[in-house]
């Protein structure tokens, strides 16, 4: 029987950063200023926060939306956990998400960012699947691997995914206590 193996693929804080920065530099080559920023939860929000203080936009929100239930394991279809907060009502807005895999988590935080008034919808990534319909307006990397990053290792390990070969000595210091106490269990 052939087993299924996920390639795993771990991004630091490091790498994460610099990825922003170029991003944030392809928008303000653009001349590009969305009103404010808003981060899909849970995701997005570290990289919308970072992205907000690199463009120097003072306001941001979220948009919490369920969609994966483990490494790799979607439900049905996603779904809005909390709507768009705070008041998105006439102003343009960059969405920023971690990864875009099928798409369908995006489409659904723009037809849920129009139904509450906004006026302009752009949207950035980290990383894109190669398989997905849909690109956000900026994205950094195509990818056909699972993103694992600095923020999620004990939700990655809690899936029984092993990062031992794939996370820097210098990222397992940071996280040792984590990775050890859960690595008893």
């Amino acid at each position: 029987m052939k087993e299924n193996k996920i390639e795993l693929e771990y991004v630091s804080w490091k790498k994460m950063v610099s990825m922003l920065i170029d991003l944030a530099s392809s928008i303000e080559k653009e001349h590009y200023r969305p009103e404010m920023i808003i981060g899909v939860l849970k995701g997005g929000i570290i990289p919308a926060r970072i992205m907000s203080d690199l463009l120097d936009i003072e306001e941001m929100g979220i948009i919490g939306v369920r969609f994966y239930k483990g490494v790799s394991l979607r439900e049905a279809k996603p779904e809005l956990t909390i709507p768009p907060t705070p008041n998105v009502r006439g102003k343009n807005v960059l969405v920023v998400d971690d990864v875009i895999e099928t798409g369908r988590t995006l489409q659904l935080v723009i037809d849920e960012l129009y139904r509450y008034g906004v006026r302009e919808v752009k949207t950035l990534s980290l990383y894109v699947k190669k398989w997905s319909p849909i690109l956000p307006d900026y994205y950094h990397s195509v990818t056909d691997k699972w993103i694992v990053f600095p923020w999620e290792i004990r939700e990655t390990l809690k899936n029984n995914i092993g990062l031992d070969n794939i996370i820097s000595r210098e990222d397992y210091k940071l996280y040792k206590d984590i990775v050890e106490k859960i690595l008893k269990k």
